[in-house]
C-alpha cells in the first residue's frame, strides 16, 4: 500500500517536471518569436530610412537568434548595400547551403522555400556583378528562374547584363522572357524596344525600319510609363522610325 502511494507520488512529480519543462520551452520559444518580430520591424524601419549600417547590425542579431535562410538573406542584402560585397556573397552562400539542407520533402508545401531561394540567387547575382564576375552573375540569375514563381526580375537582370556586354541577341531573348512573365515591367519593354531599334536598318531617307515587335515594345513602355525616365528617348526613337 505504502509502495503504491509512493509510486503514484513519484509519477505525479515526474509528470509535473515534464509539464514544467514543456512550459519553459514554450515560453522561451514565444520570447524568441517576439524578439524576432521586434528585430524584423527594426530592420524594415532601417531599410525604409536607407540606414544600411543599422539594417546590417539588426540583421546580424536576427541571424544570431535564428540563422534561417530568410534572415541570412536580410543580412546579405544589407551587407551589399554597405558595399561589403564579398561579405554579402559569403552570407548568400551560407544561406543557400542552409536552404538546401531544409528542402521540403516530396509533397510538402514548397512555395515559400522556392521563393526564398529565388531571391537568394538574384541577390547573389547582384553581388557577383558588383564584383565584376559577370558570367557567374548570369549563372546565378538563371538559377533563380528555376525557383521563382515569377522570374521576371532574374530575366530582366540577365537582359541588362547581356545588353551592356554587347550580346544583343541573347539580351533580347531574356527581355522577351521577362515581359512574358510580367507584362507590367516597363523597363523591360524599354530595353527590348531599344535593342530592337539599335538593330534596325535605315531606308534611303535615313529613317529607321523598325520591326512591329520593336514598335510594340516602345509603345508598351509609353503606355506603362508615359512620364517615365525613358519616355523622351522612346518618343525620339518612334519619331525616327518609318511610319
Amino acid at each position: 500500500m505504502g509502495n503504491s502511494v509512493l509510486f503514484r507520488a513519484s509519477a505525479v512529480l515526474t509528470f509535473c517536471i515534464v509539464i514544467s519543462g514543456l512550459a519553459a520551452a514554450q515560453t522561451a520559444k514565444n520570447d524568441m518569436g517576439q524578439r524576432v518580430a521586434v528585430l524584423t520591424g527594426e530592420y524594415d524601419a532601417a531599410k525604409q530610412a536607407k540606414d544600411w549600417q543599422r539594417a546590417a547590425s539588426v540583421a546580424q542579431q536576427l541571424v544570431e537568434l535564428n540563422a534561417t535562410p530568410k534572415n541570412l538573406l536580410l543580412l546579405g542584402d544589407a551587407q551589399q548595400q554597405c558595399h561589403a560585397d564579398n561579405d554579402a556573397l559569403a552570407t548568400y552562400g551560407r544561406a543557400i547551403t542552409q536552404a538546401e539542407a531544409e528542402k521540403p520533402a516530396n509533397g510538402a508545401p514548397a512555395a515559400e522555400w522556392n521563393e526564398v531561394l529565388a531571391k537568394l540567387y538574384v541577390s547573389k547575382g547582384n553581388a557577383l556583378l558588383r564584383l565584376k564576375q559577370t558570367a557567374e552573375a548570369i549563372a546565378a540569375y538563371h538559377k533563380s528562374t528555376e525557383f521563382a514563381a515569377n522570374p521576371a526580375v532574374a530575366y530582366f537582370n540577365i537582359c541588362v547584363v547581356l545588353s551592356n556586354s554587347g550580346d544583343m541577341e541573347n539580351g533580347i531573348a531574356a527581355c522577351q522572357k521577362s515581359v512574358q512573365v510580367d507584362p507590367g515591367r516597363a523597363d523591360a519593354w524599354f530595353i527590348l524596344g531599344a535593342l530592337g531599334f539599335a538593330n534596325s536598318k535605315m531606308d534611303a531617307h535615313g529613317n529607321n525600319l523598325i520591326s512591329s515587335e520593336t514598335r510594340q515594345a516602345l509603345g508598351k513602355y509609353l503606355e506603362l510609363a508615359p512620364s517615365g525616365p525613358h519616355a523622351a528617348d522612346v518618343k525620339a526613337m518612334l519619331d525616327m522610325a518609318v511610319k
